[in-house]
């Protein structure tokens, strides 16, 4: 979609000078841009002292500016594109994989002695208690025996196992389920030890369990906000604090329609949480609904602190039948500090 053309071209383009700008953390490919443009003026510097007339020296320190002034404006149309759309309701298409499923597991084969491989498989990499941890071990082009999985915290000063058991061939898959205890949480490290060809040998990964924070336990009455269609989350809170929530909006068919994000302080008990979703991002016609692929997140309080994590009752709520054309058509409107970004970025790209 042109929307997520935008996104890939401004993420082409973060090295550039405009992100410091915007950034408490400096870029570090403007450093390099900056340091060559040092460089440059220095050897021009340096080579004028004993060849004043070599042209090709100042032919970089003409060509130099120009790209950098191309960059800016590159990444002035690609963000005065992106503020078309507010960023509480990105579009989605089948290819944006990573963000269709924001839970999946990407196992990574093992290459082992004679072209053999071995992978660990987990159905998802972000664990709920009181979810059990099913692990699979994969291999190919080898025999292999003897072969158990151990869990243990990567939080814990020692290598203490909070669980292990022995993996059972099924098909050619040798798989064993860990069932969990409440002291589960945090990150985790999974190791799998098998024996073959006489030799012992060990694959890790690593995965998050959670005692959930939060639970979304159901849907509001959809309705009609402005330009916006409205949907509230209702949320049990089991610690306080400033929450994250990320879901998907489907058509019935299973259609990817936008990605929608909402941040806000909570209270423990029954909270809800809205979620909008864009006029400019809906189909034309009016249609049904639903929700899902669901990432809720307790943020950080304080430096060092973890995230935490919450969970759904349902994978997905079906929202009904909602009329589109009850939105208005008024356009969004970036805030302040957006419209600032944007006239900085296209100063720059005239200089």
């Amino acid at each position: 979609m042109k929307h997520k053309k935008v996104v890939y071209v401004v993420a082409l383009l973060g090295g550039c000078a405009g992100y410091w700008y915007f950034s408490s953390e400096p870029a570090p490919a403007l450093a390099q841009v900056e340091t060559s443009a040092v460089q440059a003026v220095v050897a021009t510097q340096q080579s004028q002292v004993v060849k004043p007339m070599q042209s090709k020296q100042v032919m970089v320190k003409e060509t130099l500016p120009e790209s950098v002034s191309e960059r800016f404006s590159l990444l002035a149309d690609a963000y005065a594109e992106e503020l078309t759309l507010p960023a509480y309701s990105v579009p989605l298409s089948i290819n944006d994989e990573h963000l269709l499923n924001p839970n999946q597991y990407v196992a990574q084969p093992v290459m082992l002695e004679g072209g053999a491989s071995a992978s660990i498989v987990m159905p998802k990499y972000r664990f709920s208690f009181p979810e059990p941890v099913i692990i699979t071990l994969e291999v190919d082009g080898l025999t292999v025996t003897g072969v158990s999985a151990a869990l243990q915290s990567e939080l814990s000063a020692n290598t203490e196992v909070l669980a292990k058991g022995d993996m059972a061939d099924q098909n050619g898959k040798w798989t064993v389920k860990l069932d969990a205890t409440e002291e589960w949480d945090g990150p985790m490290e999974v190791n799998v030890t098998f024996s073959a060809k006489g030799k012992k040998q060990t694959l890790t990964t690593g995965i998050e369990y959670s005692y959930p924070t939060a639970t979304i336990t159901g849907i509001g009455e959809v309705r009609a906000e402005g330009s916006d269609m409205l949907i509230p989350l209702k949320i049990t809170v089991e610690k306080a604090g400033y929450y994250r929530v990320r879901a998907n909006l489907y058509t019935t068919n299973q259609q990817p329609v936008a990605l929608l994000t909402a941040s806000k302080k909570l209270s423990e008990g029954a909270v809800e949480m809205d979620l909008k979703a864009y006029k400019g991002v809906l189909p034309k016609q009016d249609g049904e609904f639903t929700l899902g692929s669901f990432v809720l997140e307790r943020r950080p309080a304080v430096p060092g602190e973890l995230t935490r994590y919450g969970r759904s009752n349902e994978p997905s709520y079906d929202l009904g039948e909602f009329a589109v054309e009850q939105l208005s058509d008024e356009p969004w409107q970036p805030d302040e500090q957006e419209i600032q970004r944007l006239e900085f970025l296209q100063k720059m790209a005239d200089e």
